[in-house]
């Protein structure tokens, strides 16, 4: 299981055992919700879980090359706010700077203030009220001290689009697939696979799609179909800055 995975669950066992079994895991790649979710009684908020060194929110700008302008694409899973505009109007005065990039991308040199703005607004809108990392021990602060917390870069780079599950119409032919390759399996809930292979990371090819197996648990393996969209993302990266403020851990504490 990656790193970033393994962090989540770290993260909600310790919230529950130090704190009480009130905490609930639902993170991994679903972006849509936050990671950890707690409720008592009639109390409950979200905490969203970010390792010391990270990706931290992303979006996606088109270039219009005719126009020389950026245009925010209407497949973002977040809306445009004032965040956005004033990256995007920095963007366009450089356009020729941003317009043809790879994947190494160029950064977005404006201040940090802008990106916490963009990170912390968009996990507000996912009911956030609380962050969890570590550095020495475990951190816990509120969302509106993000920025405090982290320093924050931006770089706008294509990126693959991520991956989703493999739809209904497809099932089939993947089964029949994995039969052809030999695999040993037994399929679980969700469309997920039960085998004593080795399948993390392994890839194959249905029709013109791409799939991978993920390791969940315990010899269980998720199928993901893999996008075959490479579109240009502003993306967020963060870096842990300091250790934990007291005072920012009881304010977690009393919101319980």
């Amino acid at each position: 299981m990656e790193k970033w995975k393994l962090f989540e669950l770290d993260c909600n066992a310790y919230l529950n055992k130090k704190y009480g079994n009130f905490f609930t895991h639902f993170g991994f790649s679903n972006s849509t919700i936050s990671d950890i979710k707690y409720e008592n009684n009639k109390k409950m908020f979200y905490i969203e879980v970010k390792m010391p060194s990270a990706q931290s929110g992303q979006f996606v700008l088109l270039p219009d090359y005719q126009n020389k302008k950026f245009i925010f694409s209407p497949n973002n899973k977040t809306k445009p706010n004032k965040s956005t505009d004033f990256i995007i109007a920095y963007m366009n005065k450089h356009f020729e700077k941003y317009a043809h990039v790879d994947s190494i991308g160029q950064n977005i040199d404006i201040d940090q203030k802008i990106f916490n703005e963009w990170i912390t607004n968009a996990y507000k809108d996912k009911g956030v009220k609380f962050m969890i990392t570590k550095g020495k021990d475990y951190i816990i602060f509120p969302i509106n001290q993000y920025g405090n917390y982290f320093f924050i870069t931006a770089k706008y780079r294509i990126k693959k689009s991520g991956s989703s599950k493999v739809p209904k119409s497809k099932q089939q032919e993947v089964l029949k697939k994995l039969t052809q390759m030999n695999i040993n399996f037994e399929l679980t809930d969700d469309f997920n696979i039960k085998s004593n292979n080795h399948l993390n990371k392994l890839k194959f090819q249905v029709d013109d799609s791409e799939y991978m197996f993920s390791y969940f648990k315990e010899n269980i393996y998720h199928i993901r179909k893999l996008s075959n969209t490479r579109n240009a993302n502003v993306i967020f990266s963060i870096e842990l800055r300091k250790e934990q403020n007291p005072t920012d851990l009881e304010n977690f504490v009393n919101s319980l």
